[in-house]
């Protein structure tokens, strides 16, 4: 008798169960359909607007052939560059240097006006280089 009383209690344990599951307060009832709005309207905002591009403002245009080497090579010079402090005055006199070797033949690349300043694995020293570039469309006449 034992054996008939185990199933029928289980039969008794899921209807209770599959009963009380399907029950909703009224809580769990207005709570449902208030967030599946809010969630629907959210991804309409989401996919509605349409897809436009940044404005990019144009730079200004430099007031001085010099300024505009200046705001180049220090935005270009990279973190590890080999001279961090480098006054205006300096980068302008490296600027003309470089301008000067250029003309006499010399390709950017090999340019050298940075005293103590390491080649590269390619034999450039960059920075000189960075300099000589920036001063040969900004400097060099």
């Amino acid at each position: 008798m034992k054996r008939a009383l185990v199933p029928g209690v289980l039969v008794l344990l899921l209807a209770l169960s599959a009963c009380s599951g399907g029950e909703t307060t009224g809580e769990q009832a207005e709570a449902t359909p208030a967030a599946t709005t809010a969630q629907a309207g959210a991804e309409a905002t989401d996919t509605d607007a349409p897809l436009t591009a940044k404005t990019v403002e144009p730079t200004p245009e430099p007031s001085s052939p010099e300024s505009g080497f200046l705001a180049e090579v220090r935005q270009k010079l990279p973190d590890n560059t080999t001279i961090p402090n480098a006054t205006d005055a300096q980068l302008l006199a490296a600027g003309d240097q470089a301008c000067a070797q250029m003309a006499q033949g010399t390709d950017f690349s090999a340019v050298k006006v940075i005293e103590g300043e390491q080649p590269n694995d390619l034999g450039v020293h960059p920075d000189s280089a960075l300099i000589a570039a920036v001063a040969r469309k900004t400097l060099c006449v």
